[in-house]
């Protein structure tokens, strides 16, 4: 069943889009909202919470966004150097004094959050290790060798993203992930948790596969097999639904938000002058969002450009999360959009919805009179 919360005048064809793929199975829980030049034009939400569709989706209900998350982690390092815990371009053994560092070039916060950290991967003695011990795996991360040069070679840090942060947050005495999450949704008015509290597992989506090669694209190389596979259960919903994995920090991938605070989110982060370019300071704000590195990404297998903690090639700023929730914005078509799902599964949804958005933006009526 759909709910449509807000829906703006001539927003119908998206709005439909949605609902077929409710209504086929296609999505089994999940929720879409677009903001146009910071007005909401659409919120919709519909399937079940659980694998049972006992529950409906609701305006309370959370879910799990794997990398869609990661700019709240690049968000919480940015305001670390906004308020004079770190900086982007000092050696981040200035901090974190028994971090194994590249002898010829120094890691910097700006390569970790421009994915060019050289840490790309757990070390093979996580293979066994839990996965919500997170001080074994930030040691693990510490104790290891960049596998290459600092800078040198783009590799989305698919599950180590997270921990490099929150290592280093920990060393300079800056707040953690959990903490900045927490204070941006107050600021913003967002619902984004890294680990929640015990009153806020009942709000939580179930994840389930709907696509048993959800994931195969990136676990079909040794690369991709490390990079998801280590620490074991970031993929298994045996795990992800867990209340233990649930209430613990795994910065990379398990962020508990919704569409509507990813949109909004987006939608904020496009304006120079809305509340987090005033958070951040303008000129940080500016660098997150521009380019810091460029190539073919080793585990994403395709030429992209990284921010700190965006994605920012082909006229968007955002990210997507492996198995089909993602959010961004378009300053050539001045739209935010996020859609999150609780079903793992291809981008395929989101590419139809967001096709129907672009299609309705594009179109003679909507470019002379743009939702103000």
């Amino acid at each position: 069943m759909l709910s449509t919360q807000l829906r703006a005048p001539g927003w119908e064809q998206v709005e439909a889009v949605f609902r077929e793929l409710v209504e086929s199975g296609a999505e089994p829980g999940g929720e879409v909202a677009v903001w146009c030049n910071g007005v909401p034009t659409l919120i919709a939400r519909g399937g079940s919470s659980d694998a049972a569709a006992r529950r409906p989706w609701t305006a309370g209900t959370l879910v799990q966004v794997y990398s869609a998350g990661k700019p709240f982690v690049a968000l919480a390092a940015l305001l670390a150097v906004r308020t004079g815990f770190l900086t982007l371009d000092d050696p981040i053994v200035r901090w974190w004094r028994d971090y194994r560092d590249s002898p010829s070039t120094p890691t910097t916060l700006r390569h970790i959050l421009s994915h060019t950290a050289g840490k790309p991967v757990f070390s093979a003695a996580m293979d066994g290790v839990d996965p919500t011990d997170a001080a074994r795996l930030i040691r693990d991360l510490a104790d290891q060798a960049p596998q290459t040069e600092p800078g040198r070679e783009l590799a989305e840090h698919a599950a180590t993203y997270g921990h490099l942060v929150e290592g280093l947050l920990h060393a300079a005495g800056a707040p953690s992930i959990r903490r900045c999450a927490r204070l941006l949704s107050r600021v913003l008015g967002l619902r984004v948790r890294f680990g929640v509290d015990d009153d806020e597992l009942g709000m939580l989506a179930e994840l389930e596969v709907l696509d048993p090669a959800w994931a195969d694209g990136y676990l079909a190389t040794a690369f991709g097999r490390e990079a998801l596979l280590r620490p074991p259960g970031m993929l298994d919903p045996a795990v992800t639904n867990s209340d233990r994995w649930r209430r613990t920090c795994f910065g990379a991938i398990n962020a508990q938000t919704d569409a509507v605070s990813l949109a909004r989110f987006a939608d904020d982060l496009r304006d120079p002058g809305g509340r987090i370019a005033a958070w951040l300071g303008a000129e940080l704000r500016q660098e997150a969002v521009s380019r810091q590195a460029a190539g073919v990404d080793r585990f994403l297998q395709q030429r992209v450009e990284w921010g700190l903690g965006f994605r920012v090639d082909g006229g968007e700023v955002g990210m997507g999360g492996i198995g089909g929730s993602a959010a961004w914005y378009s300053d050539r078509l001045g739209y935010a959009m996020a859609y999150v799902t609780r079903g793992l599964a291809d981008h395929a949804r989101v590419d139809a919805v967001a096709s129907a958005v672009e299609s309705l933006l594009t179109t003679p009526e909507m470019q002379e009179n743009p939702p103000r």
